[in-house]
């Protein structure tokens, strides 16, 4: 498991999980939040809003939480859903591809969950799940 605070609290840094939420937080006040990672049990699900964007600061933070969140669950599968950048959906689905049976992301225009990695042979890449 990967833990930045051993590295973060040298620095007066420090992460911090509650209910959901993920913030980042530093001496002098400066904030890091990542109040649009949600967990809601096999979901992760990212509500950033259109107005707002994501900087690459937040993903190492983002995938520390993802795991930290899921490492000790069992879950056959991990869905993932939101608006987001290729790369932060690329990193996460990397993140818990090991966590679970498989992955799925979900596809606004047909409504579904698709499957994009698996370690299972009950779920097939490209298989769809509503």
């Amino acid at each position: 498991m990967w833990n930045l605070n051993s590295y973060l609290k040298p620095l007066g840094f420090s992460l911090s999980f509650n209910f959901g939420i993920v913030e980042w937080l530093c001496v002098g006040g400066c904030g890091l939040s990542l109040d649009w990672l949600v967990f809601d049990g096999d979901t992760i699900r990212f509500e950033i809003p259109p107005t707002q964007s994501i900087t690459y600061d937040n993903l190492p933070l983002a995938v520390e939480e993802v795991y930290r969140y899921y490492v000790g669950r069992r879950f056959d599968v991990i869905k993932v859903t939101g608006r987001g950048p290729i790369w932060l959906y690329s990193a996460i689905v990397h993140t818990v591809a090991h966590l679970a049976k498989a992955v799925a992301v979900y596809d606004a225009i047909n409504g579904v969950y698709v499957i994009v990695a698996s370690h299972n042979p009950n779920y097939k890449i490209g298989q769809t799940l509503n």
